[in-house]
Order: structure tokens, then sequence, then C-alpha cells
């Protein structure tokens, strides 16, 4: 079999965190994910706003990942540019995370008292609903998952494949949730599809 020109390591440093955060706002805006502008800080598109976002949105979830022990911040590099190539956060609960059942969900990205921290907070909360209601034991999934818009189609998400080779001996169940333009790819995995949200923002007026 010919070795791989790629490996996949857990990510040791905020600087290199700061690497797949660059890969993964590629990945959101080409093409443009609508969600981005929800689960990360947006505040403008002049490549200064653009180096602060960024610089900020690795500051808050590294701290994030970091303060959570069921959080591995993974990535895959070229072994022979050192560049990263795509990445993801993956979660693995030996324990229920949510003991009170569903809670809200709170955004600490847009300022207090913002109509985008209002909104993310009535999104997010609707969206992890489901996740909170069903997953009240041991579990494990994936989060912010992206690959560099360059490299697409190379086999990456294959990686995937490792995740389940960890985590089925454990007995757990996992989840992924997906954007639209993600359910080809779901579906080559032969990863079925559970159930689909709407979500209802009529208290917020939202045009």
């Amino acid at each position: 079999m010919t070795e791989s020109q790629f490996k996949v390591k857990v990510i040791p440093t905020k600087e290199e965190y700061a690497r797949l955060v660059d890969v993964l706002w590629s990945a959101n805006f080409n093409p443009y994910n609508p969600i981005c502008t929800t689960v990360h800080l947006i505040t403008g598109h002049t490549p200064s706003d653009r180096a602060r976002d960024k610089a900020l949105d690795t500051k808050i979830w590294w701290n994030a990942s970091a303060n959570n022990p069921y959080s591995h911040l993974i990535y895959v590099l070229d072994k022979e540019t050192s560049h990263v190539a795509g990445g993801c956060e993956c979660f693995i609960f030996c324990e229920n995370p949510f003991p009170n059942g569903p809670q809200p969900i709170k955004c600490t990205w847009y300022p207090d008292g913002s109509k985008r921290k209002e909104y993310a907070e009535c999104m997010l909360s609707q969206a992890s609903f489901l996740r909170q209601s069903w997953f009240q034991r041991p579990h494990a999934g994936v989060n912010a998952m992206g690959v560099h818009p360059e490299l697409r189609r190379r086999g990456f998400g294959r990686l995937l494949e490792g995740g389940h080779a960890r985590i089925d001996p454990l007995g757990y169940e996992s989840f992924i949730e997906r954007s639209p333009a993600d359910g080809g790819f779901m579906r080559s995995m032969g990863i079925g599809e559970l159930w689909g949200s709407a979500w209802d923002f009529v208290a917020l007026e939202a045009a």
C-alpha cells in the first residue's frame, strides 16, 4: 500500500489551532455557509476585520476546548509542506454531558444585548435540543469539521472511519450535524440521517 502524504495529529498549541481556523474559515466561505456567521464572530469583511475576527475566534474556541475534557482537536498535515489540509473537533463523552436535560445554548462571541447574540442563542438552542434529548448517556460526536477548498474530494472525510475504530469498542453512539452541502458525502459513508431541523424565529421577529 502506498504511504499517504498526509498525517493526522492532535493539535498541540493555540498557534497550531489558528492554522486550522484559517482552513475552516476558507471552507465556510468557499462556498459561503450561512451558519458560519452565527457560530463565529463576524464584525466586518475587510482583510483587517477578517484577521481580527479569526484571532478572536481562535481564542474563544481554543479556550472552550481546553476547558472541556471531552474535546479533542485534530488536524491533517501534508508531510511534505506541513500545510494544514483540514481537521475537526471530536467529542468523546464517557458520561452523560446533559444531566439536567436540554439547556439553552449561550453565545459568548457576540456582545450582550445585540441582535446577533439573541439570534445565535435562539438558533443554537433549537438546533442542539434533539441532541441534548437523545444523547443523555456516553456518546461521541464531530464538530466543526472542514477541509481546505483546494483539497476537497481527496478522501479526508474517510478519517471518520478512524474515529469509529476508536469509539465502536466502547459501544458508544455518535453524531454528526451536517449542512445541506454535506449530504452526498455522508450518504457515501453509509451514515444514516435521523432528523432534520427547522428553526422558529417568530419570537425574534426575524426578517
